[in-house]
C-alpha cells in the first residue's frame, strides 16, 4: 500500500486571513507611496483648515459614489463571509484531526521503514521493515540466544566450546505479520507492545517509557497509526488465516524435500571423494556431512509425519498461537540439530507444545485446571475470541495482563473451538 504525502489545502478561515493580510499589505503600500510620492514633490499647500473645501456638485457626485460604492462591496463581503465562516466552523476540528492523523501516518511510515522503502531517512527510521517486511506483511531476522542450561552456571563451562549447551546460538526469528495485527490486539496493547517491546526475543523497547527507548507518545502513536493505516481488509485476513494451516503443512513437507536434496548432494560428494581417492580425512568429513544429512531428514521426516496426522485445531494452534505459548517455536526448523528444540526435546524428535514461553503453559491438563467442566469451556473459548481487559479475572483466580490477543475477527466459531480443544486434549 502506498501512502500520499499530506497537501495543505487552504481551508475557509485560513482563506480569510490571508485575504486581511493582503488587504492590510494593500493599505500599508499605499501609504508608503503617498508618503514617498509627497517627500519626492512637495508641493505648498495651506493648512487643511484653511484649504478651500470642494463644491457640493463635485463632493456629492462622483466621489461620494465611489466611497458608497467601496462601502457596499465590503458590506457583501462581510454579508457572504460570515454565514460561510460559520458554516464550516463545525467541520475546522474534524478537518485539522484528519489533516494531523495524515501528517502521523507519514511519521510513523518513516519510523516503520527500511531502506528499502520510499520513506526510508537514515537519520530518523528504526527499520522496523528489516524483520517484519517493507509492508508489514512478516520476515524475519537473526537473534543470538543465551544459554540457559543448569550447567552453564558453573564458569569453566561458559563459552567453552567443548559444552556446546553453554555456547551462544544464533538463530532465524520468524517476525509476525503487522499488516493484520489490529485485528488481533487493540491499539492499547500495541502501543504497550511498542514501548515495551518483548523481553527474551529480538523485539526490543522502543518508547522512552520503558527506560531503554527513544520514542515519546506521540513517536509510538505515529507507529501505531501507520500499522492501523496498512492493515489489510478484514476479508482478506480471514481467507490468509485458513489458507495458513495448509500452508503449514506445505512447508513441513518441503522441509523434507530439503533435507532430502541436502542428503543426496553430501552423498554424491562423498562417492566423488571415494572415486578420486581422496585423503582419508577428507573422506572421513564427507561420511560425517552425510550422517548428518541422514539425521536432518530423518528429524523433518518425523516432524512432517506429526504435522500431517495432526488435526485443524492443533495446526492453528501451532500458526496463531504456538510462538507465545511453545518455547523456541519461532525459530523451529526440524532440519536444525544443533539449535534448541521447542519445549527441549530432544534434537530430531517431534516438537513438543505448548510448554510456556511468552504465554503461560498449557500443557499438562493446565486448561482443564483454569477453565473446568463444559462451562469452563465456554469461558475458554469466550477467552480466546475477544480476550480479558488487563486486571479481570478469568477462569479460576485467573487475572489478566491484558497481552492476550483476541482472535474472534480472523477465525471462525469453529476454528476457534478447534483450537480450545486441543488444548484441553494436552
Amino acid at each position: 500500500m502506498s501512502l500520499d504525502l499530506p497537501m495543505l489545502a487552504i481551508s475557509f478561515e485560513n482563506a480569510i486571513v490571508l485575504l486581511n493580510v493582503v488587504f492590510a499589505l494593500v493599505i500599508v503600500g499605499f501609504i508608503l507611496y503617498r508618503f514617498i510620492s509627497l517627500r519626492r514633490n512637495p508641493e505648498p499647500r495651506p493648512p487643511l483648515n484653511l484649504a478651500p473645501g470642494m463644491p457640493d456638485d463635485v463632493l456629492e457626485g462622483r466621489k461620494l459614489e465611489r466611497v458608497l460604492g467601496w462601502a457596499l462591496l465590503f458590506t457583501i463581503i462581510l454579508a457572504v463571509a460570515l454565514p460561510l465562516y460559520f458554516l464550516f466552523e463545525p467541520t475546522r476540528q474534524a478537518t485539522a484531526n484528519g489533516t494531523f492523523l495524515k501528517q502521523s501516518v507519514v511519521r510513523g511510515a518513516t519510523l516503520f521503514a527500511n531502506n528499502q522503502s520510499p520513506y526510508y531517512d537514515a537519520t530518523t527510521s528504526l527499520l522496523c521493515a528489516n524483520c517484519h517486511g517493507v509492508h508489514g506483511e512478516g520476515g524475519s531476522t537473526t537473534f543470538t540466544l543465551q544459554p540457559e542450561a543448569d550447567i552453564c552456571q558453573l564458569k569453566q563451562n561458559q563459552s567453552n566450546p567443548n559444552v556446546p549447551a553453554c555456547l551462544p546460538q544464533q538463530v532465524v526469528w520468524q517476525a509476525p505479520a503487522l499488516n493484520t495485527v489490529l485485528w488481533r490486539f487493540n491499539p492499547d496493547q500495541v502501543t504497550d507492545v511498542i514501548t515495551y517491546g518483548r523481553p527474551g526475543t529480538p523485539m526490543p523497547s522502543w518508547g522512552v517509557a520503558s527506560g531503554k527507548g527513544v520514542l515519546g507518545p506521540q513517536g509510538i502513536q505515529d507507529l501505531v497509526n501507520y500499522l492501523q493505516s496498512i492493515q489489510i481488509p478484514l476479508k482478506k485476513a480471514q481467507q490468509q488465516a485458513t489458507a495458513a494451516i495448509g500452508a503449514f503443512k506445505t512447508q513441513a513437507e518441503q522441509s523434507v524435500t530439503s533435507a532430502q536434496g541436502n542428503l543426496t548432494s553430501v552423498q554424491q560428494a562423498l562417492a566423488t571423494a571415494q572415486a578420486q581417492h581422496q585423503p582419508a580425512a577428507t573422506i572421513a568429513a564427507e561420511q560425517a556431512q552425510v550422517a548428518q544429512a541422514q539425521a536432518q531428514l530423518s528429524s523433518a521426516q518425523a516432524n512432517n509425519a506429526l504435522v500431517q496426522g495432526e488435526s485443524d485445531g492443533a495446526v492453528l494452534f501451532s500458526v496463531n498461537c504456538a510462538r507465545c505459548h511453545t518455547q523456541n517455536w519461532s525459530f523451529y526448523d526440524p532440519t536444525k540439530l544443533s539449535q534448541a528444540q521447542p519445549c527441549n526435546v530432544a534434537a530430531g524428535a517431534p516438537p513438543a507444545q505448548a510448554c510456556g514461553a511468552f504465554g503461560p503453559a498449557l500443557d499438562a491438563g493446565r486448561s482443564l485446571v483454569q477453565f473446568p467442566g463444559s462451562a469452563g469451556r465456554t469461558q475458554q473459548i469466550n477467552w480466546v475470541t475477544v480476550g480479558i481487559p488487563a486486571q479481570q479475572g478469568y477462569g479460576i483466580r485467573g487475572i489478566s495482563s491484558g497481552r492476550m490477543p483476541h482472535f474472534g475477527n480472523l477465525l471462525t466459531p469453529q476454528q476457534i473451538a478447534e483450537i480450545v480443544d486441543y488444548e484441553r486434549s494436552l
